[in-house]
């Protein structure tokens, strides 16, 4: 059973979802999604672990950092908080993109206080690449109430699976992948859409940290994925092309999705003897208070079909703002993404 719990860090909310029973493997999300990207992998793992999926601040329902910040430690200070106040020692650490860079980060800012971490989806770039990537992959999405930020925002989940950076047009980063089904690229449009208009403060952040330098600092075991299905494949072997220590290794993990995730679990599941199991304190296993829902009138039950090219949240957004003229960019937004969450519950 999967259930969904709150604590108060620092006078902020940080969302989890927590699942299983064992020792405590603690899972990081990609940007700008949240922990629910990671539940269907966490359900498997659950049958040796106590597996955390943790939004981290900022997005999902984790309440934003308190100050713009500067470096993943910012975020690692308040995870370590977390994992204090939860009572959770010398966890496995997850981390996929985004994640994976919170999951370096944190072994090198506590590096006696995790015994294993596991590397989905990590990198190397260089210099000239990574200032090229900072200038142009995050784009402006503030609401617009004439819903101009709409477009941009199809067009980025659109690209991200044509070429690798998405704001790349040469052939050098084009992918030569499938067209993927409309409702994949709906489900991560959303995504951004939750994350708002700081969706990149993680995200950007991370690729500042995607650097070999910092997995040659590690001191902790660490195993590394190299999935042959990844859209940053050739960054991956970028940053495999590098000497490491020997506490970090090479895993190479299969193209297909199902093999993948049957490579994965194996991995993980390999590290689980010897660690103490975790089980959550009763003060935190208590039911969340929801927060107020978006205010305003929702037309119908029922969502614009999903189309091709997006212009189903176009047709949403018109709808909602000819209904509620009042609601401000943002507000509407919000009732958007309260719409299509409903409809798919």
């Amino acid at each position: 059973m999967i259930r969904r719990r709150q604590v108060t860090v620092e006078n902020k909310t940080m969302n989890f979802y927590i699942l299983g029973a064992g020792p405590a493997l603690v899972m990081f999300h990609p940007s700008p999604h949240s922990a629910e990207l990671l539940l269907p992998l966490a359900k498997e793992l659950a049958l040796d672990y106590t597996v955390i999926c943790v939004d981290t601040p900022g997005y999902g329902k984790s309440d934003a950092l308190p100050n713009t910040p500067n470096n993943l430690s910012d975020y690692t200070k308040v995870l370590h908080d977390f994992f204090k106040k939860m009572g959770i020692e010398l966890p496995i650490l997850y981390g996929s993109a985004t994640g994976a860079q919170l999951a370096i980060r944190y072994a090198l800012d506590f590096p006696n206080e995790v015994s294993h971490i596991f590397l989905d989806n990590a990198a190397h770039f260089n210099e000239v690449l990574r200032k090229r990537i900072l200038k142009h992959y995050f784009p402006d999405l503030t609401p617009e109430i004439n819903g101009s930020h709409i477009r941009k925002i199809w067009e980025i989940t659109n690209k991200m699976f044509q070429f690798f950076p998405w704001c790349f047009n040469e052939e050098e980063y084009a992918l030569h992948r499938p067209q993927v089904p409309k409702e994949v690229l709906h489900t991560i449009a959303l995504d951004f859409f939750k994350a708002g208009e700081n969706y990149f403060l993680a995200y950007k952040t991370a690729f500042m940290h995607e650097k070999a330098e910092y997995v040659q600092q590690l001191k902790v075991p660490t195993t590394i994925f190299r999935w042959k299905g990844s859209i940053i494949k050739k960054y991956i072997d970028d940053l495999l092309a590098f000497e490491f220590p020997s506490c970090v290794e090479t895993v190479s993990i299969p193209e297909g999705h199902a093999e993948r995730n049957i490579e994965m679990i194996k991995q993980l599941r390999s590290k689980v003897n010897g660690l103490p199991n975790y089980n959550l304190p009763d003060a935190f296993n208590i039911e969340p208070n929801e927060k107020e829902k978006s205010i305003g009138l929702i037309p119908r039950k029922d969502i614009p079909n999903i189309l091709e090219n997006g212009s189903h949240f176009m047709e949403a957004w018109i709808l909602l703002k000819k209904y509620n003229p009042e609601l401000n960019a943002v507000e509407l937004q919000n009732l958007m993404i309260d719409w299509f969450t409903k409809s798919k519950n």
